[in-house]
């Protein structure tokens, strides 16, 4: 009785099998790779609508907005020693479902254990995941700090606790600078509230906007950007060869745009089409000047 013959694969068809599994596969991978950006981005924008939330509870409740955080009261740099001189995002945690941090005592340990806990809403996905550094968690978002750092945030959202860092004042004394809806004169709907930052990749955590910890930071650019520059993505700050640049810039990691809860609470996904002008005027709460683009 004759066998059945049994014909194999010839290397050449193997070859040929291959090269289509790995067109489709690159032809999937894009596909793969914009749905898993979409979900990013959509949970970076929902990041910031409760933030934006917990912005107007604080306000609701205590008849104000958190106030930016500062050096001082009785040292110049480059933090508080008192709690009342913490970041906005610190103050906003009782608002965001995160009172256990806020109750954690005021004491050498209990500022650590604040200082080493990731907020997860406080990280763009795009960009990290929620994740400790050397000396604490971060923040993806920043605070509008108005026309620039030396302003102190008189003209912004977010006003610097203490206007003359390095005098005596005592830890529990009010702050001086406070912030309500009322002193946005522009309307809420045209100022920008918080926004995500620019900072590369190759320098997270360490660059000179990105290396302070997310509860205590003083007055500086980790958790105020400024309306002096108008927004540029990540891949335009500069890289590890420059790991103590200062960027001043709101920006982010989403292709061709960032995200941004303006001062009523609404979230917008903002191009980087601006021009300067009109970048500084929804920075500003109370220039009077009409905002001539679309963001």
């Amino acid at each position: 009785m004759r066998q059945a013959k049994h014909h194999a694969f010839t290397l050449i068809e193997l070859l040929v099998v291959i090269a289509i599994i790995a067109i489709l596969i690159g032809l999937l991978l894009p596909a793969v790779q914009k749905v898993r950006e979409a979900a990013a981005r959509s949970t970076c924008s929902n990041n910031l609508k409760q933030i934006g939330l917990g912005m107007h509870a604080h306000h609701d409740g205590l008849r104000e907005f958190p106030t930016a955080g500062s050096d001082g009261p009785n040292q110049s740099c480059c933090n508080a020693t008192s709690r009342v001189g913490w970041t906005w995002m610190f103050q906003l945690t009782p608002y965001i479902e995160q009172q256990n941090v806020f109750n954690l005592p005021e004491t050498a340990a209990g500022n650590t254990q604040v200082a080493q806990t990731a907020i997860k809403i406080y990280y763009c996905p795009s960009r990290r995941q929620p994740v400790l550094y050397s000396n604490g968690g971060r923040c993806d978002y920043a605070g509008n700090g108005g026309r620039n750092m030396a302003g102190n945030g008189t003209e912004g959202v977010f006003v610097r606790q203490w206007r003359a860092p390095g005098t005596t004042m005592s830890p529990t004394a009010p702050v001086e600078q406070r912030r309500t809806l009322t002193d946005i004169t522009d309307g809420t709907s045209n100022t920008v509230m918080v926004a995500e930052k620019q900072v590369h990749f190759s320098v997270l955590g360490s660059a000179g906007g990105d290396n302070e910890v997310w509860n205590n930071s003083g007055w500086d650019q980790d958790h105020q950007r400024f309306g002096e520059a108008v927004p540029e993505p990540d891949d335009k700050h500069p890289t590890s060869a420059s790991s103590t640049f200062w960027s001043v810039r709101f920006g982010g990691s989403h292709p061709g745009v960032f995200n941004a809860v303006m001062a009523d609470g609404s979230v917008r996904s903002m191009r980087y089409t601006a021009d300067a002008a009109n970048w500084m005027r929804v920075c500003l709460i109370g220039d009077g000047q009409v905002i001539t683009t679309d963001f």
